[in-house]
């Protein structure tokens, strides 16, 4: 298999979105590191074990002028990656990829979907907007030189042509000196 190649059915957008995860006893309250339609990345200080089945609480800011799109979204998951990402002093961090397996409403599936859409939108036009200004940057034409600088340049070239005449001239004289 080939590294760097994307395996992503869906892109993923880099968001802390407020979210609770229960399995079993173990309630887990946090922020997403990245998230698509398909699932989310949360770092977590609980270690839960591959594929076990979550019950997953999100909370989408309000965004844009449709206030209704924002609130809760409760679904189901179940984690696909679950690893030891880092450890600081006696507290471990692990980093759970979560596939979403089922929406408890179509409206809370659709919520997600708009807010992706949003986010996927939003990523889209700073990407151009930077691009834009890199362009702008890249095509500045160089100011002309000021009078004086344009003046310095030619009196510079003028030396050094005149230099190289008198040593050239200097040349023909000790010559000349050693003839006679």
């Amino acid at each position: 298999m080939t590294k760097g190649i994307e395996k992503r059915k869906e892109k993923r957008i880099r968001v802390k979105l407020p979210i609770k995860i229960s399995y079993g006893d173990i309630k887990i309250t946090g922020e997403t590191e990245n998230i698509s339609r398909l699932g989310a990345y949360v770092e977590t200080t609980k270690e839960i074990p591959l594929g076990a089945g979550l019950e997953i609480g999100l909370s989408i800011p309000i965004y844009g002028k449709d206030s209704s799109l924002a609130g809760g979204i409760r679904c189901k998951g179940s984690v696909f990656r679950s690893s030891l990402t880092r450890e600081e002093g006696p507290v471990k961090y692990y980093g759970l990829g979560i596939f979403f397996t089922d929406f408890l409403q179509q409206a809370d599936r659709n919520k997600l979907s708009s807010y992706i859409d949003f986010l996927v939108l939003k990523e889209e036009e700073g990407a151009r907007e930077g691009l834009n200004r890199w362009r702008q940057k890249r095509n500045v034409v160089k100011k002309p030189q000021s009078t004086e600088q344009g003046n310095t340049v030619e009196c510079l070239s003028l030396l050094k042509q005149i230099l190289s005449r008198l040593e050239e001239l200097y040349r023909q004289a000790k010559l000349q000196n050693k003839a006679k």
